[in-house]
């Protein structure tokens, strides 16, 4: 009977570990068509005069990977750049998600949707959960700067994995975006991972938690080349001025609200934060979306403005100061050649020579990602790193029969779904993973 029963415990271990680790790089690929996204040409409700046009284009990352992006905008041609707002979809999401707040073209915004590397139309077969993200992030943002003639500013809008990606990549670029809306971000992919697993493996008893997060870590690293351990926000947001609009909904329960709270607490910018209705794939309410709006149009126009206006200010008083500069060395020169002549020297004095050069501030910037998974920071991956997984299995098998032992409780096939073997106390039920 121990025999059956430890079997049974290593089975489920394993599906556990296959459960978790797919929704971390492997969940289910979004499926849509070209014609989901509309027609190429088209208005925003009817009887309204305005007309709007989509664009679709192929970006190269810095890996050689192709990202699958779209690009909607007026149909004339502005006369002066407006603002754009890019959107980044969650770990099972695609561009095609961005739809949901195309309204922001009324508002005078573009939109600039694309599929992240491993989801949708893209390249790549594994997501990361916004690790490599942000170099398609930033193949994006490198992109929109070269349409200085398009583009006045920009703005980043991310749910769930793309909130995560959004911060990450802004602690690290703040100049080439204003600001940035994060929907429903997790504070670390340890603490999420660590969610999960006592979501999805309830019987799981608590002493055995941190080991099976381990496992997990190792097997990522192993497949997706990056480490679970390195992708936490919190650390991000600390070093993260720009400023940002973060809000959660308050029956999420996959990616609980504590975790946005924990990112707000650190952000060294300026942060607001909401606790809003719905759950973790919930539509947002209007009352969500003018706060957007207004907080867009704050950033990437109004604030915009006045940096535009202090520029020109900065920029008519340097060459005021040139010139003031030019004549003075004009008016020595000129008494300089005067003195030179009233000495009668046969020996011509030579003409001072002066170059007037425009300070210019070289930056080094830093790499806003990283091509492999990093051991250093964390040392080891994992204790065990001679031990194979069915070996970890084993391990872990029997630390959960002894947990079982101490509780003088068995594990049955009748009640493994509503009896927790933990030392520590009962969890309730089992919950299935969602969509980000």
């Amino acid at each position: 009977m121990a025999l059956e029963v430890a079997k049974h415990i290593k089975s489920r271990f394993g599906h556990l570990f296959e459960d978790v680790c797919r929704f971390i790089i492997r969940p289910d690929r979004a499926a849509y068509t070209i014609d989901d996204l509309g027609p190429s040409l088209f208005r925003l409700g009817e009887g309204l005069p305005a007309k709007y046009k989509r664009t679709d284009l192929d970006l190269v990352n810095m890996r050689g990977m192709t990202i699958k992006c779209s690009w909607f905008e007026p149909y004339e041609t502005p006369t002066t750049p407006i603002p754009c707002v890019v959107y980044l979809h969650g770990n099972c999401g695609c561009r095609w998600d961005g739809l949901e707040i195309l309204w922001l073209l009324k508002h005078g915004f573009t939109l600039f949707v694309y599929d992240a590397c491993g989801s949708g139309h893209s390249d790549g077969e594994f997501v990361s959960l916004g690790f490599y993200e942000r170099q398609d992030l930033a193949t994006v943002i490198e992109y929109l700067h070269t349409q200085s003639a398009r583009v006045r500013s920009i703005g980043l809008w991310g749910r769930s994995m793309g909130a995560v990606t959004s911060i990450m990549y802004a602690s690290k670029d703040d100049q080439s975006i204003q600001c940035l809306i994060g929907d429903s971000p997790f504070s670390s992919l340890k603490a999420l991972s660590k969610d999960l697993v006592e979501q999805h493996g309830s019987w799981v008893p608590n002493s055995v938690v941190s080991a099976v997060v381990k496992r997990i870590r190792k097997r990522v690293s192993k497949m997706a080349g990056f480490d679970i351990y390195d992708l936490d926000c919190t650390k991000y947001a600390r070093h993260c001025d720009v400023p940002a609009f973060l809000f959660h909904g308050e029956n999420d329960t996959f990616v609980r609200p504590l975790h946005s709270l924990a990112v707000e607490s650190v952000y060294r910018g300026s942060c607001l934060h909401k606790i809003v209705a719905g759950d973790h794939n919930s539509k947002r309410g209007n009352d969500v979306m003018e706060t957007a709006v207004a907080f867009l149009k704050l950033y990437l126009i109004d604030k915009m403005e006045a940096v535009e206006h202090a520029r020109a200010q900065r920029k008519q008083k340097a060459s005021d100061q040139d010139d003031q500069k030019r004549r003075k060395q004009l008016d020595h020169a000129d008494e300089d050649e005067a003195a030179a002549s009233d000495e009668g020297s046969s020996n011509a004095a030579s003409p001072t020579t002066t170059t007037i050069t425009d300070g210019v501030t070289s930056t080094n910037d830093d790499d806003v990602t990283s091509t492999g998974a990093s051991t250093d920071a964390h040392g080891e991956l994992d204790g065990d790193d001679d031990e194979d997984e069915d070996e970890a299995l084993d391990r872990l098998t029997r630390a959960t029969m002894l947990s079982q032992e101490g509780g003088n409780r068995a594990l049955t096939d009748n009640n493994e779904n509503n009896k927790d073997i933990s030392s520590s106390g009962a969890r309730k039920g089992k919950s299935t993973l969602k969509k980000s």
